[in-house]
């Protein structure tokens, strides 16, 4: 008799293994099932939506273009300007006020982009400064042009880096 007594409490945790399997992926299909019958909400974009984020994409494009060094100083007219100190002070304030004017941009665009355009901001700003602190007073601008031309290509390839990720967040917009 004791024989027949722990088959059956062998079997019955058996058994209690079993339901408690079953109840688990019961409730498991049940929960995955409910989510697929809830409706999924796909948002699209508006046509008001993509035209705003579209000009905000035009707007760090251009600025962009605007706070490369060489163009900058062609485009502000800085070659009548005598001292290096006073040049580097204009660059720099050039960069800033285009980059407060356009800081707004960044709810359009996404985090990564965002970053790199403030990298991009920022490596200038220092390059401007240490090709100016290189200098000593006695240099004529020329010199600061001068090096600032050898940085260019630098300059020029982190800013089209941000424009290749624009240009992508864009193809992925539209």
């Amino acid at each position: 008799m004791d024989f027949f007594t722990i088959n059956i409490l062998e079997d019955g945790g058996l058994l209690l293994y079993i339901a408690l399997f079953v109840s688990v992926i019961t409730f498991v299909f049940l929960f995955l099932r409910k989510k697929q019958s809830e409706p999924r909400v796909s948002y699209k974009i508006s046509e008001n939506e993509l035209e705003i984020k579209l000009r905000a994409y035009e707007r760090l494009t251009i600025f962009l273009d605007r706070i490369e060094p060489i163009g900058m100083c062609n485009r502000l007219q800085l070659h009548d300007i005598n001292n290096v100190g006073e040049l580097k002070s204009v660059l720099i304030k050039n960069i800033i006020t285009e980059y407060e004017y356009n800081i707004s941009q960044q709810i359009y665009v996404s985090d990564e982009l965002w970053k790199l355009i403030e990298l991009v901001k920022n490596k200038i700003i220092n390059n401007i400064a240490s090709v100016s602190d290189s200098l000593s007073n006695k240099d004529d601008v020329n010199v600061f042009f001068q090096k600032m031309l050898k940085e260019s290509l630098q300059n020029n390839l982190m800013i089209k880096k941000a424009q290749k990720l624009l240009k992508k967040e864009v193809r992925i917009l539209s």
